[in-house]
């Protein structure tokens, strides 16, 4: 027999993503709704375990996000918000449910996030990570992710090129007797990639130029 709605159990949605400094994402909104516009690994998790969730008639009562600091890990800094989202699972008596998509992808495991379940003191739920039509594509989390990885070596081995473009281009500009300031938000503009895909600021091309100088 179906569960009364009152009956529902709690749960609490937590997804995560990297940064992808080659595709300029470098940040991500608080707000679910927002997040998901802005990446499809998030859009993914959330179309996943909202699935999972009305299938085992489960009530999610809240939804997390957050993003690395790196983009070929994951890492610690992210004890602060599991240990948030932890508080809500037991203020709400609630199981949290995350894709665990190192049952496809190994590599693309979260040391820290694993440990930690391992741990916690809650009901965890991990949400297999299959293919899903996003966008009226399908989305294969195996194939996405042995994409990106090559994507990301191909970033990692441009970088001396990315510094020698960009070298070039802000010498140009103060050349033209542009400020710091300025050289920094045209090279935003055109896309004018750093060593690490963060924005140029008028100090970080201050240090660029200097140190060509010396």
């Amino acid at each position: 027999m179906r569960k009364a709605k009152s009956d529902m159990q709690n749960a609490v949605g937590f997804y995560w993503t990297l940064p992808v400094p080659w595709a300029g994402f470098s940040a991500l909104p608080d707000n679910i709704e927002d997040a998901a516009k802005v990446s499809r690994t998030i859009r993914y998790q959330c179309k996943a375990i909202r699935h999972y969730a009305k299938a085992r008639n489960l009530r999610l009562v809240a939804e997390e996000v957050f993003l690395e600091i790196a983009p070929d890990r994951g890492s610690e800094y992210v004890l602060e918000p599991l240990r948030q989202v932890a508080k809500i699972c037991r203020t709400q008596n609630a199981v949290l449910l995350f894709v665990d998509f190192s049952q496809v992808q190994g590599w693309r495991s979260h040391g820290p996030l694993s440990d930690w379940a391992r741990h916690a003191g809650i009901d965890i739920g991990p949400v297999y990570p299959d293919e899903r039509l996003i966008d009226g594509k399908t989305f294969d989390p195996h194939a996405h992710f042995s994409e990106w990885r090559e994507r990301q070596h191909e970033w990692i081995e441009g970088k001396q090129e990315r510094l020698a473009c960009a070298l070039t281009h802000a010498i140009r500009l103060r050349t033209e007797g542009r400020t710091h300031k300025a050289v920094a938000e045209e090279m935003n503009a055109t896309l004018i990639r750093s060593a690490t895909g963060k924005p140029w600021t008028a100090e970080s091309i201050r240090k660029l130029v200097s140190a060509a100088s010396e």
